[in-house]
């Protein structure tokens, strides 16, 4: 009769939680940094309205200017005028503090200058975004 030995042994004690602490960390961090925070418009809902009418605020407020010349504000169209006296509304009504930009690449340096010039009225931060450049793959060297 032969008997088979091994020389494993049981340990007995606590796991060590380490090595599933460091996965579970970098899961996180892989989705946070993953994750895209840019609110996206153009979904249409309907929100329910606050009850609590002091605790308005609105970080920010998206004007866009088309090429042809027309203003939206938050996805509203608005000529010049409309869009001072909005503006203004917002500022003080819904406490904004900045103001981004979308311009169309046709627009006139002068419509844009106006629009930043009525936002610093209103002691608003102006942001005014843009594409990254896009690479292209010709030569540097004089050619």
């Amino acid at each position: 009769m032969s008997v088979f030995r091994t020389k494993l042994s049981i340990i007995k004690g606590r796991p060590d939680l380490t090595p599933m602490i460091d996965v579970v960390f970098l899961l996180l961090l892989f989705f946070m940094i993953s994750s895209s925070f840019v609110q996206i418009s153009g979904i249409e809902i309907k929100l329910p309205e606050a009850v609590n009418p002091e605790d308005k605020r609105a970080e920010k407020v998206v004007i866009t200017i088309e090429k042809t010349g027309t203003y939206l504000l938050n996805d509203e169209r608005f000529d010049w005028n409309q869009l001072k006296i909005q503006l203004g509304a917002y500022a003080a009504k819904w406490k904004v503090d900045s103001v981004i930009i979308l311009a169309d690449k046709s627009t006139e340096y002068g419509e844009v200058v106006r629009l930043m010039s009525l936002a610093r009225h209103f002691k608003l931060d102006v942001y005014a975004a843009t594409n990254p450049e896009k690479k292209t793959e010709t030569s540097q060297d004089g050619d």
